[in-house]
């Protein structure tokens, strides 16, 4: 995560699991669609249990597949304690805190 202006600058690298694609609520400047990511491990964050993330694509032009495939940054959202995101039918802004941008590298086995 990057400091300052664009994040926290207090988060650990992290190891996600990509939890599949949820669709962006239908409010401007939200993004049509996001990549949940699980925590391989839950991250303690500000006294905070950090398990799940919403990730979209940071710039205009990249895709999520795009993502997917190659990496890149991406805006990354936290999904609040006790919301579990894998329940969302639809992003809902009241459960999440923006947390700023980062770098996805993708690995795969």
């Amino acid at each position: 995560m990057a400091d300052g202006a664009h994040g926290p600058g207090d988060v650990p690298p992290l190891v996600i699991v990509d939890g599949g694609t949820i669709p962006g609520p239908d409010i401007p400047n939200w993004q049509g669609e996001y990549m949940l990511g699980i925590c391989e491990e839950a991250v303690n964050w500000r006294g905070a249990s950090v398990t799940f993330l919403a990730i979209s694509p940071r710039y205009v032009g990249t895709t999520l597949a795009d993502i997917r495939q190659a990496g890149g940054v991406v805006g990354v959202g936290r999904v609040l304690p006790g919301v579990d995101g894998r329940l969302w039918k639809v992003l809902d802004p009241a459960e999440m805190d923006y947390w700023g941008a980062g770098v996805l590298s993708p690995f795969k086995v």
